[in-house]
């Protein structure tokens, strides 16, 4: 699409849904996320990618406002909750329940993206009894190889700076990357991506992220998603380079039609990896028909 043409109506006013930002603390840390919708509504929590933040979502999240309560933490570590000395998956599950539970949450659907849809599936293993549903959106089942994805992970894990914001979002990248439904939705990425530093601006995510894997990383998330306590579903993009062949397969039979709790998967044939970014309609059209049976209420 052309830089200099207009958003189409509908990213417009998905763009300009109502959202609020909302502040708190966890384990004494402070932590921040974004809400669109009425409290009132099923609660829908999505977790952003490695390095991402809250606004990743803001497009899908847009889509989904009129119908669910969305719920987008920055996990710690990104956007604008703080930094630790150390982080954990489990201790991410940990926020991702507080952060829903001070929201006014009950049994919210928890959908993970990237890195998070790890987070997510933990979540359902762990806490499935509190849990309507988790998702994961595009996320191996191992640790990718420094030739796919990991690579970024060399990338992002060397702060630096830039002597001004335009500086910064300037070179705001996709990683890996791809097409977008239009660049007005990079331009807000990137907007939120960039911090002030005290040599300039720098990105809003700990490099100590990246500086190694945590210990409690599963090595097998296809084992994670098998021993969820409540429903859950795999999105896979099906130009995306993150899940190779073997691992399409393999949840293809993780999700066979028969198991209880049910797991349910769904491709979109012509998405990549950053789903949110280049297919936001069809990925809220499948998230919202994936989670809508699980919560009662929900239409």
């Amino acid at each position: 699409m052309d830089a200099m043409s207009s958003p189409p109506s509908w990213l417009t006013a998905a763009l300009s849904a109502p959202s609020r930002a909302v502040t708190g603390e966890v384990g004494g840390v402070p932590v921040h996320r974004l809400e669109w919708g009425d409290p009132g509504m099923p609660a829908l929590v999505l977790l952003h990618g490695g390095g991402a933040h809250a606004g990743w979502w803001g497009v899908v999240a847009g889509l989904l406002a009129d119908r669910w309560h969305v719920i987008a933490p920055d996990l710690t570590g990104h956007g604008r909750s703080a930094h630790r000395s150390d982080y954990t998956f489990t201790g991410w599950v940990g926020e991702v329940l507080a952060h829903a539970t001070d929201a006014g949450a009950d049994r919210p659907v928890v959908v993970g993206h990237s890195m998070c849809g790890v987070v997510a599936m933990m979540a359902g293993a762990a806490h499935g009894s509190d849990l309507a549903g988790v998702a994961m959106v595009d996320t191996p089942l191992d640790i990718p190889a420094p030739e796919q994805i990991g690579h970024a992970e060399q990338i992002m894990a060397r702060r630096r700076t830039f002597p001004t914001v335009e500086a910064a979002t300037g070179r705001f990248r996709l990683l890996p990357g791809q097409p977008v439904v239009h660049p007005v939705v990079l331009q807000d990425l990137a907007c939120d991506a960039v911090v002030p530093h005290a040599d300039g601006w720098s990105w809003a995510f700990d490099p100590g992220l990246f500086a190694g894997i945590p210990d409690d990383r599963p090595r097998d998330v296809g084992a994670v998603l098998a021993a969820t306590a409540c429903p859950a579903a795999v999105v896979v993009a099906g130009r995306s380079p993150v899940i190779p062949a073997a691992q399409r397969h393999r949840l293809t039979e993780l999700c066979a039609p028969a198991t209880d709790p049910p797991r349910l998967l769904r491709t979109l044939d012509d998405g990549h990896h950053h789903l949110m970014l280049d297919h936001p309609r069809e990925l809220a059209a499948v998230l919202h028909d994936l989670a809508a049976p699980w919560v009662p209420g929900a239409t």
